[in-house]
């Protein structure tokens, strides 16, 4: 059995990885208390005195409008993590020669008309940043870091992650079901392009990656894509049995107000190279939302 770190452990997706995986490998769970990975030196002070077979980096700053006031900021929180953070720990787990499994995003991608998704495991990710917000911006650079390290290393992007129950944090599928009862759910948007991640369906893929030191970019999110309004309102309809409830928007036209977070409009992540590499098949998002509700 693997010893294995779990960075990130109290999150939203580190945590269920934990509660589905405890069986699997032998899990150190660390938070921010027990190791800082913003701090050089009380990174490479942990893994002085500490060996595991690999590592998996759930921390990322994931506020993507907070990260908004921090732009250019490089003594801010955003970069310190998404950034800084990673290379922190691929510099010393090249060093100690640790497998490092670092969980990224399709916000590192722009998804505009001209730079279109769904993206494959290896589209180059963009080398500026004027059509990427923050976040997306940091979690690229974090990516490049973790490439230029030297570390044997699988970069596994998600997206739009989402699970039945988490009590500390609503992810969007929960966000738009507590708005509903709430009598306050906003327009979705029907050109957003998405391919969600359901967090449960993570760890078996993850696992084959830890397992067999699998290295490269992985992509583990539903096999096909949907607009936010169909991924939704299928939502709603399986979890709330209402339908035709959510009124339709644009974020092509959202984004065109002076001041919105830039965010991927065609956006979403192919998975067929992902699911070969691992000899899996992956769920649709319907068979993925018809899970989370089973579970709620």
């Amino acid at each position: 059995m693997k010893k294995v770190l779990v960075i990130g452990a109290t999150g939203l997706v580190g945590s269920r990885f934990i509660e589905l995986g405890k069986d699997k490998f032998e899990i150190t769970p660390v938070d921010q208390k027990t190791l800082d990975i913003t701090n050089q030196s009380a990174v490479e002070k942990y893994f002085q005195g500490n060996k595991f077979d690999a590592v998996v980096n759930f921390a990322a700053y994931t506020d993507v409008a907070g990260g908004e006031s921090q732009w250019n900021d490089k003594d801010g929180l955003a970069y310190k993590l998404n950034v800084l953070a990673p290379k922190y720990l691929s510099e010393i787990l090249k060093k100690t020669n640790t497998f490092l499994v670092h969980f990224s995003t399709d916000f590192v991608f722009e998804g505009l008309e001209n730079s279109k998704g769904p993206f494959e495991e290896g589209f180059k990710i963009p080398e500026m940043p004027d059509n990427l917000c923050w976040y997306g911006w940091t979690k690229n650079r974090g990516e490049v870091e973790v490439v230029n390290s030297g570390a044997k290393y699988a970069i596994v992007r998600i997206a739009n992650p989402f699970r039945s129950n988490f009590p500390l944090k609503l992810d969007f599928a929960r966000k738009i079901l507590d708005l509903y009862d709430k009598n306050s759910l906003f327009p979705l948007f029907t050109d957003q392009i998405i391919t969600p991640s359901f967090i449960d369906d993570l760890v078996s893929p993850l696992s084959k990656i830890i397992d067999d030191s699998l290295e490269g970019n992985f992509h583990l999110v539903s096999s096909d894509t949907g607009t936010y309004f169909e991924v939704g309102s299928y939502i709603l309809e399986k979890s709330r049995g209402v339908k035709n409830v959510a009124k339709e928007a644009s974020l092509v036209e959202f984004m065109k107000t002076p001041g919105r977070n830039k965010r991927p409009i065609f956006g979403g992540l192919k998975t067929e190279k992902t699911q070969q590499k691992l000899g899996m098949k992956f769920r649709t998002w319907k068979e993925m939302v018809d899970e989370f509700s089973s579970q709620l």
